[in-house]
């Protein structure tokens, strides 16, 4: 018996051992978060404008074509949640911010980072920006609660050699390059619209919905109290997602914006979701410019029309 329980804890230690230098190793591996974090705290003192969203803008603003010391902050994926958090932790150590350039896209409004949807966000955004808004031991720990997706952002780091991140010194997210673009993208754009049109319905009482307006007003409530000026920016999307999108989502959607530029005198509002002037080659797929061609094209529009907003 003593025999059988010494094999039982060698090989539990060894199991402990191991996860534990796999759980190491899953630090070392670049990504995203980390670098953007990195980024954010190197430039803090001097940085004026600071672009935050999901996807949407992490790949089509660039901030070469904007104004100096813009840096792009945004994280594909990343919602409400974390735009807000992340404006919550740093604003005050950012002295010379002036501007903030918040993404908005068809889904924004009823999507959310939380333990019910999304468990993986929580924990990155705890273990590589040290953002938490909602405490779990477990959240500094990504082998335990992300098992397989763990596992396959370790081999692709470490056996099969691939990238890991794709943002520039700016930090706009190169990984939507024309270059990546799917070949099919054109015939996956009634798929996309349909996905993500399920966040709404699933809101059924729009709880979600409301929680995020409230969101928007606490960033505007943030910026106003630092006399610092919030534009709210709604990409372009391909002319077929717009067509094919839900024009109620639409409206739902100017009618929370209109709401949050009514409140505050530091917001406004810059919609592009049908602009005309973006043909299929400025587009990576039907909800995002790619960052090449299509975010210096969005960049300098988009420039020229802050400037009459007050942008410098």
């Amino acid at each position: 018996m003593k025999k059988f329980l010494s094999y039982v804890g060698i090989f539990s230690l060894s199991l402990i051992l191991l996860a534990g230098g796999i759980e190491y190793m899953l630090r070392q591996v670049p990504n995203p978060l980390a670098y953007k974090r990195c980024l954010l705290e190197k430039n803090t003192l001097n940085l004026k404008t600071l672009i935050i969203g999901s996807s949407v803008v992490n790949c089509s603003i660039n901030p070469v074509f904007l104004s100096d010391s813009t840096y792009n902050l945004a994280i594909s994926g990343e919602w409400f949640r974390f735009n807000q958090a992340l404006l919550e932790k740093h604003i005050d150590k950012m002295p010379s911010l002036k501007f903030v350039i918040w993404g908005i896209c068809f889904h924004s409004l009823w999507t959310d980072d939380c333990e019910e949807v999304d468990e993986s966000s929580l924990i990155n955004h705890k273990i590589y920006m040290d953002i938490t808004r909602e405490e779990d031991y477990f959240h500094n720990v990504e082998l335990p609660y992300l098992g397989s997706l763990a596992l396959r952002k370790w081999s692709k780091y470490y056996i099969q050699r691939k990238p890991t991140v794709f943002c520039d010194s700016l930090g706009l997210d190169h990984s939507y390059d024309h270059i990546y673009k799917s070949a099919r993208w054109l015939e996956d754009i009634p798929r996309m619209v349909r996905n993500q049109h399920k966040p709404i319905l699933a809101d059924k009482d729009s709880k979600l919905y409301q929680s995020n307006i409230c969101r928007m007003h606490k960033v505007a409530e943030l910026c106003h109290k630092r006399g610092i000026h919030l534009y709210l920016v709604m990409p372009p999307v391909h002319p077929e997602y717009y067509r094919l999108a839900d024009k109620k989502q639409l409206e739902l959607i100017r009618k929370a914006v209109a709401e949050v530029v009514s409140c505050w005198d530091n917001v406004s509002s810059h919609e592009y979701f049908d602009d005309c002037r973006f043909t299929d080659d400025d587009f990576y797929d039907g909800n995002h410019l790619n960052s090449d061609i299509g975010a210096k094209k969005f960049s300098t529009i988009l420039k020229n029309d802050l400037s009459v907003a007050g942008y410098n």
